[in-house]
């Protein structure tokens, strides 16, 4: 009976055999440094690529607040007294029915501000009044309490002081 190897090189001679594997171990050794050179060259043009994103972040960001700064500067509420402005985004939002009071206060000597207190309030309906306030109005919140709805956990009230 003929005796069949296992391997495909089994039948080869032994020195066949060797150059085969000597040739296979050169080749793995190749292919391996050179999935490493890659890598690594890949790796540092990310890092590089990294680091000319931050630059250009760190660059752009004092424009961009500028631009933001200069926007709530020209809202259409900018011109109005703190109260009148608070009032009419309280009338624009249609907030009327979460609010509980409202009222002016002394922040110091020279600056007077109005305490609002909701009841009630989504997520999004405290999003779109702070961020009103911010764009339309550019009124600063010196003090702002949050806190969860006794009545319904997934509502919030809130308590702000706003100034210009």
């Amino acid at each position: 009976m003929a005796k069949t190897s296992q391997y495909p090189w089994g039948s080869w001679p032994v020195a066949s055999q060797r150059r085969f594997f000597r040739i296979m171990l050169v080749g793995l050794s190749g292919l391996c440094c050179s999935l490493f050179v890659g890598a690594s060259i890949y790796v540092s043009s990310m890092a590089q690529q990294i680091a000319e994103s931050k630059e250009q972040y760190a660059s752009v960001l004092p424009i961009v607040q500028d631009i933001k700064a200069l926007r709530a500067q020209q809202g259409d509420l900018a011109h109005l007294s703190v109260e009148d402005a608070v009032w009419r985004i309280i009338d624009d939002l249609l907030l009327e029915d979460n609010l509980t009071s409202i009222h002016t206060t002394r922040l110091n000597e020279d600056e007077v501000g109005i305490q609002v207190t909701f009841s009630s309030l989504s997520l999004t309906k405290l999003t779109n009044f702070l961020q009103a306030l911010r764009d339309r109005a550019s009124l600063q919140t010196p003090d702002c309490t949050l806190t969860r709805n006794p009545d319904d956990p997934r509502l919030a009230d809130a308590h702000f002081v706003f100034a210009r």
